[in-house]
This record gives C-alpha cells, structure tokens and sequence, in this order.
C-alpha cells in the first residue's frame, strides 16, 4: 500500500515536472521588454535626500534609496502641472518617478512629477 502512494506520488511529481520543463526550460531574461506603448518599466516614490547635475538621491516609505538620473529629455512636472526644470527639484521635496531600471540599480528618469507635500524651496 505505501510502495503504491510512493509510486502515485513519483508518477505525478514525474508529470508536473515534465509539463513545467518546457515553461522552465528557458530562463527568465534579466533585461525588461518594453512595450510598444510604454517603455518605462519602474516607478516610486520618495523624498529628495540629496541632489547633484543629472542625479537625485530618493528615500522612500520603506527605507530604500534609490539614485536617480535625469537630463533635459527628462519630463518635468510642478505640483500645479505646469511644466518644471531641474531647477524646481530640490532637497525635501516629495516626487514620484517612472523611468528605466538600470542592472546598476540606478533609475533613469523619463517623468519626474512634484507630489504636494514635502517641504518647500528654502
């Protein structure tokens, strides 16, 4: 009776992994595939904590840093939606970002927005 449950149980384990091998098979890939209408594949959310030219330090809720880069092809929104520069960010200031995930764990920004809150320019 146990050698026959024993055998149940290989021949299934023996199924499943058969059915999974072609869907494991191959790895997963570590580059993110755009879509066609978003190439975008990473946003947060976090407070200014440092900021240099092209490049801002975000801590968010969960303790995580994250550097982030920017440049002037870089959407940048104020908190009333008008349009903003690099200038209009500063340190304190609450944003949110969608961009690209780099392998460096930096995050290249196509759209920064000013979120209400935070503090304001000193």
């Amino acid at each position: 009776m146990v050698t026959r449950r024993i055998a149940v149980l290989a021949s299934f384990l023996f199924f499943t992994l058969q059915f999974s091998g072609t869907i494991l098979s191959s790895p997963p890939s570590l580059t993110p595939t755009p879509s066609a209408q978003d190439d975008m594949n990473f946003t947060l959310a976090g407070k200014i904590t440092d900021k240099s030219p092209g490049k801002l330090t975000i801590s968010t809720g969960e303790n995580m840093i994250f550097h982030v880069l920017y440049n002037d092809k870089t959407e940048i929104k104020k908190k009333d939606g008008s349009p903003g520069t690099g200038q209009d960010l500063h340190i304190g200031l609450t944003i949110s970002v969608a961009g690209n995930l780099a392998e460096s764990g930096e995050i290249t920004a196509k759209k920064i927005a000013i979120e209400p809150g935070g503090s304001e320019k000193q």
